[in-house]
């Protein structure tokens, strides 16, 4: 009895978990202030510089994750109507999600199956890192030639974005345990915590839409958001062409990936430089390597 007693404890918080993580994402990146703290540069050692600029990495990291999970204890008037809306919109999404899946079904083709498992692969967390890892390194190549650093910080912030929008969407995989529509289930089977491959949310949709919303944004650049916000929604549907996802896991999806882009985005938008990135060498020419920190 005790025994049955803690699982049911442990399964409501975990539920109690994963609404607040629901809510949170679905925020649509409310204001938070950043953090203070900044360690002063000088003459230190290689190994000092690595260490501290890992532990500041880290820092930052934190104080993210942790003014997202108190955002919502932030929300104005207007942002309960934002998250009204986003909510309201899932929510009937969910209702036409088996008229959606039949409609296309319907209409499939082996060429847009070609095409879409072509956008599918691009979309996954894998090809996006290298996606930022790749700008990341044209921005510290522009930067060895006198550039700016916009190109290397976009990159930043968008696998930091990417890694929160992942992170999210495997918490409500587990949680809510949804089929996913090639299993052939229905839209409203539901068995939580039963692995992370479950339906609901798309995390190659939440994704996608994180790291264009942070290049739109960053670039400034209609061309840019065209493009980036194109690209993320073409990755989108290619979740509900292929069978992987519902209408509702790909909204869902799209909808958590632009609010953690959005906030992630504006938490490293106040200098410029506040992320660095610089070559190092190890002392008596052993090795050489990139410090990764950030300025608070």
């Amino acid at each position: 009895m005790v025994d049955e007693d803690l699982h049911t404890t442990l399964k409501t918080i975990k539920i109690a978990m994963a609404l607040w993580v629901l809510l949170v994402c679905l925020c649509l990146g409310l204001p938070f202030p950043s953090g203070v703290a900044y360690a002063a540069e000088g003459e230190q050692s290689v190994k000092a510089i690595k260490e501290e600029s890992l532990t500041e990495g880290v820092k930052a990291v934190i104080e993210d994750a942790g003014a997202l999970v108190v955002a919502p204890l932030h929300m104005d008037r207007y942002d309960a109507m934002k998250l009204g809306g986003a909510m309201a919109v899932v929510g009937g999404m969910f209702a036409a999600d088996s008229s959606i899946r039949n409609l296309v079904n319907r209409n499939q083709s082996t060429t847009g199956k070609n095409v879409a498992d072509g956008l599918s692969a691009f979309g996954s967390a894998g090809t996006l890192a290298g996606l930022n890892v790749g700008v990341i390194a044209i921005g510290l190549a522009r930067e060895s030639y006198g550039g700016d650093s916009q190109w290397k910080e976009a990159g930043l912030v968008g696998l930091e974005a990417e890694a929160f929008a992942v992170a999210a969407t495997a918490l409500l995989k587990e949680i809510t345990g949804r089929a996913r529509p090639e299993a052939n289930q229905g839209a409203t089977h539901f068995r939580p915590f039963t692995g992370l491959s479950s339906s609901f949310a798309s995390s190659s949709a939440a994704a996608s839409f994180a790291v264009a919303t942070v290049f739109a944004e960053r670039f400034e650049s209609p061309a840019v958001a065209w493009m980036a916000y194109g690209l993320a929604t073409a990755v989108a549907a290619s979740r509900i062409y292929t069978n992987k996802h519902f209408a509702s896991d790909v909204v869902a999806g799209s909808l958590i990936g632009w609010g953690l882009g959005h906030f992630i985005n504006r938490r490293h938008s106040g200098d410029p430089t506040d992320w660095q990135i610089r070559p190092m060498a190890m002392e008596h020419g052993m090795g050489a390597g990139l410090m990764v920190g950030k300025r608070f």
